[in-house]
């Protein structure tokens, strides 16, 4: 018996080569794309990192300045103290505990300026006016930072579920490795922290 080959013809072989070269160019485009964009995400989270150890780097000297006006408050003095620590040995990609210890610092940080919103003698220290208006441009700073961050994670989050990098990411294509990029969470308030921390008036 004779074995007869079946010749393909040259056309579908050609189609077949751009329908493969086409994949292998999306695939590796769009996982260069998503790795930059990655990338771009965690400077962000660094930057956003770098004004919050600013703020951070404030406490000791606030808490040192005000306990002899706040000795009553000893508690919320001890307490955003044991905060900053925590946040300060939190790893940079642990990004949602960092987010959940900076809301709680924020809250600590309301009743504070609250104090020296309440208390004139505290107003009059130069020293303490002095950190309270450091910490007021620096929370400007922090807010702007995070509105980046926020934006280059959805840009980000975007791009992996938009077709056909979804495919690509998730479940992969035609035997090939999935990139294996995982969604980021995006800065979010707490809500009791948007309405109990007040705006830093420095008027005397």
């Amino acid at each position: 018996m004779v074995n007869k080959r079946v010749a393909i013809p040259l056309g579908i072989v050609i189609v077949i080569a751009i329908i493969v070269i086409i994949l292998f160019v999306t695939y590796f485009s769009g996982f260069n794309s998503a790795q930059a964009k990655n990338e771009n995400v965690k400077k962000l989270a660094a930057d956003t990192d770098t004004q919050l150890q600013r703020r951070y780097d404030l406490i000791p000297n606030l808490v040192q300045s005000v306990k002899g006006y706040m000795q009553f408050e000893n508690q919320t003095l001890a307490e955003i103290t044991s905060l900053r620590t925590q946040w300060m040995a939190t790893p940079s990609t642990d990004i949602s505990q960092k987010n959940q210890l900076s809301n709680l610092i924020e809250g600590v940080l309301g009743k504070i300026v609250l104090t020296y919103e309440a208390y004139p003698s505290l107003k009059s220290d130069n020293v303490v006016t002095r950190l309270m208006d450091e910490l007021a441009g620096t929370e400007n700073r922090i807010t702007v930072a995070r509105t980046y961050y926020n934006d280059g994670v959805r840009d980000y989050n975007t791009f992996l579920k938009v077709f056909p990098n979804v495919i690509f990411n998730n479940d992969g294509l035609i035997g090939l490795k999935p990139w294996g990029f995982a969604e980021l969470p995006q800065f979010q308030a707490d809500q009791l922290v948007r309405i109990s921390v007040p705006q830093v008036n420095l008027t005397l």
